[in-house]
């Protein structure tokens, strides 16, 4: 590699860092609109923190265990119609979201009562914190719209103020002691002192927290809060553990609510299996309690027959008889107790009772295809609450699942049809086998006979009688052992962190909205600005070199005021006057001296005329004759300390009114310097500017001055100004930071590159000095900034268009 390709990549090195401190110093600058922004955000984010209403969020786990995933004869269910899972788990969620089970679980916490601490700002939930207690006999409507505004005086008193239904506003207020029963628009009730309640605190005239507001609300607006606010999901798919979520302003109340809920719903759960076996238990209780009936009737009769026969003991054919028949008793009589249990099933499903409360598998009815539509009769039934709580009972879906439940009831009644004539069936085979065996009795003595008859019917209903207490036995014990299948994997446990506000993600997000904000404000702010703002967008604007630049004063000193310059600003001064040498010589074609600089602008207010005055005041300080012309006829303006005729000037001249002597005036502060003014402003300035008399005018004072300062109108208002370049060896373009706008700058350039405009130089004027300590233009000298070298990137500029003219 070359030096001359290193010395471009330093050099592009170089631009890119200086680019970089540019644009991170675009926003250094303004530090304290971030700093402001950062504490305004800050302290909203810290308000927003402390006064939004906290919310908490709680969360349990609970099994549900598959209906389906049963013992004995249920078993054969899970292949001949097994429920799909994921119905089962949607049907216990809604189970679990139904406002009944909800209602259950604000009842047992009392949460239709809430409580409040009014402060200055915000009002806080107090839970189960509260120093006071709201017990009531009877609660009005008005209870249920109106806060009760409860002021705690002291241990003793308390001041309650009511309020009307119709305006919601406190129109009474009346002293009570704590205990005492109250009659008012709210209803009959007391204010009682809670466990929290602190009598040194109330009986302290300094303590603050006294206001306490009283929310009563129904039972069916809060569980239906509850119920809209519970979230239960599934923890993953193919699982039946279901997740419970529930938000809250309070964390008690959020882990009290799960917790109670899940109890209340295994509870409902175990007394449901419990119904199943209560209700067996009532039909064996009644067939029991009847055959007991009979069975005392029947011994009575034994034992009547005995005495008065005298039968202690039957003969041996007469017993065989009995042995022979009693297997055949006890199965009719096992088959007469199924068939009417049969029975009693038939009815109770004809008289549309619930399903689910019955089982026949206790009473030994094992028939597949019966238990399996009495479990689809069940979970529809289940179905049915669902439904009618999301959609009503006239929904579709509704009455497609009522079509569906009457079809399934049917199917059951003839189901039951066929299994009762099964029985009837085997009913007539033991019957003829037992008849058969009967026909042999004829062979037996009479008394036998009766006495054999009386036996048996003992017999039989003695053994049905045990067999009750037998399946009444099992059927206890089921009772008795019955546990809920779902149950709680994981309680809830209150959480103290809340959902709402994050505190954390509030800080951060302030901080990052108060950096984001005045950074994207500024960089709008930086991009639809289309001014000068500073020395790098001009030279990236323009080819036109830069000869130098003049720091901002407060005072607008000049060379002519009382109150002198700056020194940086003299010395800004005199480095432009050095750099203006550069354009300045003899003509090599003429041989003639070129001595006129003409000072212009784009617009009014960018400092020209106060350039031209110290311009031409800081060459005549060095013994130079000088002389100024105020051009500017359309808008004349003289700086401060310039005490001269303002009715003599070039206007009177051009227009023949007056010589040229007479125009010229002294500056007297600067002896060396001349000043021809305006003059009174005249009606057609262009015109005067187009004479012959303004070129004869210059031909005279460049060869009786050293040079000559020609002020201008500004070129971008009127041409008067590019009229006036004919005449001028050095032009000077002015322009002000924040005041002169991209645009000029590329139209004083358009006129540079199509040569109509020669020899032009820049003075960047009223540079404010930079905040970063590196001088105005971002430390590149000039001599002010602290610094009196001359900028070498212009000297270079200026040195190759001297080489080129010569």
């Amino acid at each position: 590699m070359s030096d001359r390709d290193k010395n471009n990549n330093n050099n592009d090195v170089e631009e890119r860092n200086i680019d970089l401190r540019k644009f991170l110093f675009q926003y250094l600058k303004f530090w304290y609109v971030f700093l402001i922004s950062i504490a305004i955000s800050f302290g909203i984010a810290k308000f927003y923190n402390w006064y939004t209403k906290p919310i908490y969020q709680s969360s349990c786990k609970i099994i549900i265990k598959d209906q389906n995933s049963t013992s004995s004869a249920e078993s054969i269910l899970k292949e001949i119609n097994s429920q799909n899972r994921n119905a089962n788990l949607e049907n216990e969620i809604e189970i679990l979201r139904s406002k009944s089970l909800v209602s259950k679980a604000v009842k047992k916490l009392n949460l239709s009562i809430s409580y409040s601490l009014k402060g200055n700002i915000k009002t806080s939930g107090l839970y189960t914190n509260s120093p006071i207690i709201l017990n009531y006999d009877t609660l009005n409507e008005l209870a249920y719209f109106v806060p009760i505004h409860v002021n705690i005086i002291n241990s003793d008193k308390f001041q309650l103020s009511s309020g009307s239904l119709k305006d919601n506003k406190i129109v009474e207020e009346s002293l009570y002691s704590f205990g005492e029963t109250i009659k008012n628009n709210y209803g009959t009730f007391k204010i009682e002192k809670s466990n929290k309640f602190d009598n040194a605190s109330f009986n302290n005239e300094a303590y603050e927290k006294r206001y306490y507001i009283i929310h009563c609300n129904s039972i069916e607006n809060v569980s239906e809060y509850y119920s809209n606010n519970l979230e239960i999901t599934n923890v993953s798919s193919g699982s039946s553990i279901l997740e419970l979520r529930i938000t809250d302003d309070s964390p008690e109340a959020c882990s009290d609510f799960l917790n109670t809920l899940t109890e209340v719903y295994i509870q409902n759960n175990t007394e449901q299996k419990n119904l199943l076996a209560s209700n067996s238990l009532k039909f064996i209780d009644s067939q029991i309690e009847q055959i007991s009936t009979e069975l005392k009737t029947i011994e009575k009769s034994l034992l009547d027959f005995q005495t008065s026969k005298g039968i202690i003991n039957i003969d041996n054919e007469s017993r065989i008889f009995l042995d022979q028949v009693k297997t055949f008793d006890e199965q009719l009589s096992e088959n007469k107790i199924q068939l009417n249990f049969i029975e009693y099933l038939e009815k109770y499903i004809k008289d549309n009772k619930k399903i689910n409360d019955v089982t026949p598998t206790s009473l030994g009815i094992n028939d597949p295809t019966l238990i399996a539509l009495i479990t689809d009769l069940s979970n529809i039934e289940k179905e049915f609450n669902v439904k009618e709580i999301e959609e009503g009972k006239k929904s579709p879906s509704f009455n497609e699942l009522n079509k569906r439940f009457e079809r399934t009831k049917s199917s059951i009644i003839e189901n039951l049809k066929n299994i009762k004539q099964k029985y009837i069936i085997s009913q007539k085979e033991i019957t003829s086998n037992i008849a058969r065996i009967e026909n042999k009795l004829n062979l037996v003595p009479k008394n036998d006979i009766e006495y054999v008859g009386i036996k048996r019917e003992f017999s039989i209903k003695e053994g049905l009688f045990l067999h009750l207490l037998q399946k009444r036995s099992e059927t206890a014990i089921i009772l008795a052992s019955s546990t809920a299948d779902n149950w709680v994997i994981d309680s809830a446990k209150p959480s103290y962190s809340p959902i709402i506000p994050k505190k954390r993600k509030s800080l951060t997000i302030a901080i990052v909205l108060g950096i984001l904000i005045p950074f994207i404000l500024i960089s709008l702010i930086t991009l639809l600005n289309d001014k000068i703002t500073d020395k790098e967008t001009l030279e990236s604007l323009t080819k036109i070199p830069l000869i130098g630049i003049i720091g901002y004063s407060n005072n607008n000193a000049s060379l002519f005021a009382s109150s002198k310059p700056k020194q940086v600003i003299l010395e800004s001064l005199r480095t432009i006057r050095t750099n203006i040498g550069y354009f300045l010589g003899d003509d090599p074609e003429t041989h003639k001296k070129k001595n006129v600089i003409l000072v212009t602008s784009s617009i009014s207010g960018e400092g020209k005329t106060y350039i031209s005055y110290n311009l031409a005041g800081i060459i005549a300080s060095s013994e130079k004759k000088t002389i100024l012309v105020c051009l500017d006829m359309r808008k004349p303006k003289i700086i401060d300390g310039i005490d001269l005729n303002k009715e003599v000037g070039i206007s009177e001249y051009l227009a023949g009114n007056m010589e040229l002597e007479s125009v010229i005036q002294n500056s007297k502060k600067i002896p060396s310097l001349d000043i021809i003014l305006s003059g009174p402003i005249p009606p057609n300035p262009s015109e005067l500017i187009l004479k012959e008399k303004l070129k004869n005018l210059f031909e005279i004072l460049k060869r009786k001055y050293d040079y000559v300062i020609i002020d201008t109108p500004p070129i971008g208002l009127v041409t008067d100004g590019l009229e006036l370049t004919k005449y001028s060896d050095v032009n000077i373009y002015v322009v002000r930071q924040n005041i002169t706008r991209k645009h000029h700058i590329k139209f004083i350039s358009k006129l540079y590159a199509e040569k109509k405009i020669n020899n032009i130089g820049i003075i960047f004027n009223a540079v404010k000095v930079s905040n970063t300590g590196y001088g105005y233009g971002y430390g590149y000298g000039y001599g002010y900034g602290y610094g009196e070298e001359f900028d070498k990137n212009s000297e270079k500029k200026l040195s190759k268009l001297f080489r080129r003219k010569s």
